[in-house]
């Protein structure tokens, strides 16, 4: 008989099974789910997001992208919580337009960390967010990261704060993206058919950080790919692009 591991692997390795599913959790989409995604940035993550919803072929009733009233994360967590309220109003007083949903299945805040941890009140924004009911795609040190993903598989150490990964997304496409919403509409085409390859690189971005217990939010990194799969995930099985729940 084989020798049964030491406790010590035996708890790492359920910590990393705990870990694991955690970060799974919030992907888990039903059929036909709806989202409101509430974002931190004006152009560019709005215009992101609207391009994958056309990729995914989903409907601007399904998918509802919205920047939030300020770029504090805070601020774009509350931003979703009362257009929830909002909706839930005007069902309330029969004011919903027939080309609405009643209610949002999946409520997302789109934040970047790196203001929020620098400044010290990453604990409030997290807190926040679970107190409203609201899901968090959070990239560190901001979303250009997610983006570099698409690009390539990276964890180097240097992109230490938005600036370094706005500069090192924007060397990587080699030109400029966020200027105006044409121009990142323009920049973003080629980009949007790599989202599949970016959401493997931010799986094992993830799993280099839980092997080296890096605490979090681990920089870099992003959980945006939760939010992705979430949106392939809402879709019939065989429109779905890749097996989100598989990987």
């Amino acid at each position: 008989m084989a020798d049964e591991a030491p406790w010590w692997k035996k708890d790492r390795d359920l910590s990393r099974e705990r870990k694991a599913a955690e970060a799974l959790r919030p992907a888990c989409a039903n059929l036909g789910d709806s989202f409101l995604i509430v974002t931190e940035g004006t152009v560019t993550e709005p215009v992101y997001f609207d391009l994958l919803r056309e990729s995914l072929q989903l409907s601007t009733v399904t998918v509802k992208v919205i920047p939030g009233k300020a770029s504090d994360p805070r601020h774009v967590i509350q931003s979703a919580a009362d257009e929830v309220k909002e909706l839930a109003r005007r069902v309330k007083r029969k004011k919903v337009a027939v080309t609405e949903l009643e209610k949002f299945d999946q409520v997302w805040a789109v934040i970047d960390t790196d203001v929020a941890v620098r400044k010290e009140f990453w604990n409030d924004v997290v807190q926040k967010a679970r107190d409203l009911n609201v899901k968090l795609a959070h990239s560190t040190p901001c979303f250009e990261f997610w983006l570099l993903l698409h690009c390539k598989m990276t964890t180097r150490a240097d992109l230490v704060d938005g600036t370094a990964a706005k500069k090192a997304f924007r060397d990587e496409l080699k030109r400029d993206y966020s200027t105006n919403r044409e121009i990142t509409e323009e920049a973003f085409k080629d980009l949007m058919s790599a989202w599949p390859t970016a959401v493997k690189n931010a799986q094992t971005v993830r799993k280099h950080h839980e092997d080296g217990n890096t605490p979090s939010p681990s920089n870099p990194s992003t959980d945006v790919d939760l939010l992705v799969c979430a949106m392939n995930d809402s879709l019939a099985v065989h429109l779905r692009k890749i097996p989100c729940r598989e990987m």
